[in-house]
């Protein structure tokens, strides 16, 4: 897979994707490079979990707000508009709706656009040196991909509504405090426990990981007694699982469960 938005390397059931440069990226290349990549690795029965990383290009997609100013200004409607939406949408539903588990992991700068795509993500992870700047508001544009949602489920509508409306770089101690991020990683030990958290998604029976996301996707919107009931349901689906047979047995036999068993390929001689 050969991408210019995109470096991308598959080893032991972990998809590694690391933005790469130069600058921030035009949002039509890297949407159409994106949606190309994202339908691969959900066919591709060798990955199990997708990792998102900042290469030599942190996550930061730019506004490119000179467009919609020159459109505005010229008396045009809002088809830039619209084309950024649309854009934003596909990014932000391929991340949520993945049936693979998704790992956002920065060391560098997370703003405007790159907010919303870090923040679709299942997992976020932050190096020491990590900082975080919402969209700016003074254009008079909302900062959009799905960030009105995700924000004030993370961090209370107070909090969410300071954040977006105030302009501030936000360092990796208080993003976590906040909920921008679910893991602090010191800088130090960042390349191991990174691959250390992927390897753990990785080797977790996929039904059970699936089924897990979609539950807590789904639980903001469902009472107990629904949950409860979408919980067995699911866990109907994992017992008929030939994964969940191996992981049991692995369980029972204190060892890790066989990679090959759950892709279906053949154990190493």
């Amino acid at each position: 897979m050969n991408y210019q938005n995109f470096d991308c390397e598959i080893a032991e059931g972990c998809a590694t994707v690391s933005l790469v440069g130069p600058g921030a990226p035009h949002l039509v290349d890297f949407h159409d490079e994106f949606v190309d990549l994202m339908l691969r690795l959900q066919e591709d029965r060798a990955v199990r979990v997708i990792v998102f990383t900042d290469g030599d290009h942190s996550f930061d997609l730019h506004h490119h707000l000179d467009a919609a100013a020159d459109a505005y200004l010229d008396g045009g409607k809002m088809e830039i508009l619209a084309r950024t939406e649309k854009i934003s949408r596909d990014i932000v539903t391929l991340l949520s709706e993945s049936t693979k588990p998704i790992i956002a992991a920065t060391r560098g700068d997370v703003r405007d656009f790159g907010l919303g795509f870090f923040m679709a993500a299942d997992f976020k992870l932050g190096s020491s040196q990590a900082v975080f700047t919402a969209p700016d508001l003074s254009s008079g544009l909302m900062a959009g991909w799905g960030l009105t949602h995700a924000l004030p489920q993370l961090m209370g509508p107070g909090r969410a509504l300071t954040f977006l409306c105030s302009d501030r770089t936000v360092s990796a101690d208080e993003a976590q405090q906040i909920g921008l991020i679910d893991r602090l990683i010191d800088d130090s030990v960042w390349e191991q426990e990174l691959d250390s958290f992927a390897q753990r998604i990785a080797q977790l029976p996929q039904p059970a990981a699936h089924l897990t996301k979609l539950a807590v996707q789904q639980a903001a919107h469902m009472d107990l007694t629904t949950m409860l009931s979408l919980e067995w349901e699911s866990q109907q689906q994992c017992w008929e699982s030939l994964e969940t047979a191996e992981g049991l047995a692995a369980w029972r036999e204190e060892r890790k469960p066989l990679l090959y068993v759950m892709t279906d390929q053949e154990p190493d001689e």
